[in-house]
């Protein structure tokens, strides 16, 4: 099974006519199903997957990572001209949700039919050889990103350990590849995750936002530390990584890493 894996938003674009922003949204097409994975933080993701001849119209499932805004500001675009796909989320991606004192949550989520919704709190496989995590336990709190985020649970405003976060794996064969939108609970952990539930397979991709940008490096050496004894084939990262910190992976894992901009398409 050949699986493609096209970046429709991302914060940095290459592609003529194709626009960026501070978001992220995947599309992965398997040959058999296609799945979203997050939708940006508006209708951008929409408008660059036209001019990249790509019919959202024909998305099975959107999956969304977790409940801020650059990752779900394009849902009900997305819900508007997409009237058959799942939505696959944990239940928790609807709690109100603030970056310090400015709300970053779902937007209007009143007004969101709520039948189109699938909420997962097990390993799911969505469709053939497409998984998605809705467990990540943190097994390494270093590797953490929780700083300056809240949510309203309980009737009171507290400190955000996301526990709405989710991550998707590709497996092919004895081989597995790990998506992950922002890793708030931490790539690191995320990964451990994956293998635990997969023992016997090896990395083939890691792919996502570490959400290290403008971290002290002592974040970055957490998660090069892990990669020097798992170290995928192909190592992609994005969004809230940081340009800054991609210079550092990639002088340490060299050409296995690349950054992964807005119409980059990835093969396995």
């Amino acid at each position: 099974m050949s699986i493609k894996i096209t970046t429709l938003v991302e914060n940095s674009v290459y592609g003529k006519g194709l626009q960026g922003e501070h978001g992220l949204s995947l599309l992965v097409d398997t040959g058999e199903h296609r799945l979203l994975f997050d939708t940006g933080a508006s209708d951008l993701f929409i408008r660059n997957a036209r001019i990249l001849g790509i019919d959202l119209k024909e998305v099975d499932f959107l999956v969304l990572s977790h409940g801020h805004r650059d990752h779900t500001g394009g849902l009900h675009h997305f819900l508007a001209v997409n009237d058959k796909a799942q939505v696959v989320c944990k239940r928790e991606l609807f709690q109100p949700k603030f970056k310090d004192e400015r709300e970053n949550g779902v937007m209007q989520p009143d007004a969101l039919d709520s039948t189109r919704f699938r909420f997962v709190d097990e390993v799911t496989e969505l469709c053939r050889g497409v998984f998605v995590f809705p467990q990540l336990p943190v097994t390494d709190e270093e590797d953490t990103h929780f700083e300056h985020f809240f949510t309203w649970t309980e009737g009171r405003k507290q400190a955000d350990t996301f526990t709405d976060e989710l991550a998707l794996a590709l497996k092919q064969g004895a081989e597995v590849s790990v998506l992950s939108a922002c890793s708030h609970r931490g790539i690191t952990n995320i990964i451990r995750a994956v293998q635990e539930y997969f023992p016997q397979t090896s990395l083939k991709l890691v792919l996502g936002g570490f959400h290290i940008r403008n971290t002290a490096k002592e974040k970055f050496d957490v998660i090069a530390r892990f990669l020097e004894s798992h170290l995928p084939q192909r190592l992609g990262v994005c969004h809230c990584t940081g340009i800054d910190k991609y210079a550092l992976f990639h002088q340490c894992f060299a050409d296995r890493t690349f950054y992964n901009y807005t119409g980059r398409v990835e093969t396995l």
